[in-house]
C-alpha cells in the first residue's frame, strides 16, 4: 500500500523544501518517492526543481487548491503509481488552502483507503510569519483574514513542524514551541531545518505516528476566501537576453527593487520565487517578507548570454498594482545587467471562492 504525506502551510513556510529535503532522505533507505505539487497557476518554480531532484516521478496540480481539483489529485496520485510505482507520495498544497483535513484527507481516507494509507497532516511554519501575524494581530485589537485563515491551518494539523530553527536562538525557539503547544495541544510539534537537515528525520518519523482525532473549528468560508483574495497571484515566464551579464546580481536587483516597492506600500508577501534558468544552471531566488534581503538555493556563477526566467508572486496588492511593480523591478534589472526582457507571459489574478468536492 502507498503511504500518502499530505503537506500544508502558508506561503513561503518551505514545504517545497521540506518535501525534497525529506524526499531524497527517504530515497536514500530504500523508499521510492514522487512528489506532487499544487498551484493556483501554472509555470511553478517549485515544480522546475521537483523535476530536476531525480525522484521516483513528479505530478502538479494546477488551476486550484487540492480540495477544489480532488479529482485532479487523485488521477495524479493513480498516474504515478501505474508509472513508477512509488512507495511513498508526497504532496504540498497551495499556501494559501486550509481545511484540508475535511476536504483532502478524510475523503482519501474513505474512498481510496484500499490503496492508500493517508498519513497525519503536516503543516509547516515560518516562524517569522507566525511572529509577524500575531503581532499584527495584537496591533490591530482583531484578527485580520489572513491570520484567521493561517491559524485554521495550525488548528487542523496533526503535526506542527517549525521550519527554519536554524535562523532562530535556543531560547526563541523554546518560547515558540511552548506557545504552540499551549494553542494547539491536539498537535505533535516538530522543529527542524529543510535548508541545514537539522531534525528533519524526526519530521520523517513522525509522519509514522498515529493521528489526531482533533476537530479544527469550523472555518468561515467568506473570510477563508477573501483572505485568500487579498493576494494577487501570478506566474510568468519570459527570455533573459545579454552579453556575459550575471543572473545571480540580475535576481538580486530585481528582487531588491520589488520588495522595496511592496515594503512602501506595507503590503504583505505571501511569497516571491524567482528562477533564472540557463543550460548549464540555474539561480533560484525567493523573498518572504518586504524590504528582507533574497534568500538563494541555487547559484550560477558564470556569465550568461540567454536565460529562461520563470517568476510567481503572491501579494497582498491589486492586479495592477503588482503587474507595474514587478514591470518597474524587471527594468531596474535589466538596466543595472546591461539585458534585455522578452515579453512576460502569465496573468495576475486573485483565487476565486474556494469551492471543495468532497467535505467531510
Amino acid at each position: 500500500m502507498i503511504r500518502f504525506i499530505p503537506l500544508g502551510g502558508f506561503l513561503g513556510a518551505g514545504k517545497t523544501t521540506t518535501m525534497l529535503a525529506a524526499a531524497k532522505i527517504l530515497e536514500s533507505r530504500g523508499e521510492r518517492v514522487s512528489l506532487v505539487t499544487n498551484d493556483q497557476g501554472s509555470d511553478l518554480v517549485d515544480t522546475q526543481l521537483a523535476k530536476e531532484s531525480g525522484l521516483a516521478g513528479i505530478g502538479e496540480v494546477t488551476g486550484g487548491c487540492f480540495c477544489c481539483r480532488f479529482d485532479d489529485l487523485a488521477e495524479v496520485v493513480i498516474r504515478l503509481t501505474e508509472q513508477v510505482n512509488p512507495t511513498i507520495v508526497i504532496a504540498e498544497a497551495v499556501g494559501s488552502c486550509t481545511d484540508l483535513q475535511s476536504t483532502v484527507v478524510k475523503p482519501l481516507r474513505r474512498l481510496y483507503g484500499d490503496a492508500l494509507r493517508t498519513g497525519p497532516l503536516t503543516v509547516t511554519v515560518d516562524p517569522v510569519r507566525l511572529r509577524a501575524l500575531d503581532t499584527l494581530t495584537k496591533r490591530l485589537g482583531v484578527e485580520p483574514d489572513l491570520a484567521y485563515l493561517f491559524r485554521h491551518q495550525l488548528d487542523e494539523a496533526d503535526i506542527i513542524g517549525v521550519n527554519k530553527i536554524d535562523l532562530l536562538s535556543a531560547p526563541v525557539l523554546s518560547a515558540l514551541t511552548d506557545d504552540l503547544s499551549a494553542r494547539f495541544p491536539h498537535a505533535r510539534i516538530v522543529t527542524y531545518s529543510a535548508a541545514t537537515g537539522t531534525s528533519l528525520n524526526e519530521l520523517i518519523a513522525s509522519w509514522g505516528t498515529a493521528v489526531s482525532e482533533h476537530d479544527a473549528f469550523d472555518i468561515d468560508y467568506d473570510r477563508y476566501a477573501h483572505a485568500e483574495a487579498e493576494l494577487a497571484w501570478t506566474n510568468q515566464t519570459f527570455t533573459l537576453t545579454g552579453r556575459g551579464f550575471s543572473a545571480l546580481e540580475w535576481a538580486k536587483v530585481l528582487l531588491e527593487h520589488l520588495g522595496a516597492a511592496i515594503d512602501a506600500e506595507d503590503a504583505a508577501i505571501g511569497h516571491i520565487k524567482l528562477r533564472v534558468a540557463a543550460a548549464d544552471g540555474a539561480v533560484k531566488a525567493s523573498l518572504t517578507q518586504a524590504g528582507a534581503a533574497p534568500t538563494f538555493d541555487q547559484h550560477h556563477g558564470g556569465p550568461l548570454s540567454e536565460a529562461t526566467v520563470t517568476f510567481n508572486a503572491r501579494v497582498q496588492l491589486g492586479t495592477a498594482e503588482l503587474d507595474a511593480m514587478i514591470t518597474a523591478a524587471v527594468a531596474a534589472a535589466d538596466a543595472a545587467c546591461a539585458t534585455a526582457s522578452g515579453p512576460r507571459t502569465g496573468d495576475i489574478f486573485h483565487p476565486s471562492y474556494p469551492t471543495p468536492v468532497h467535505r467531510m
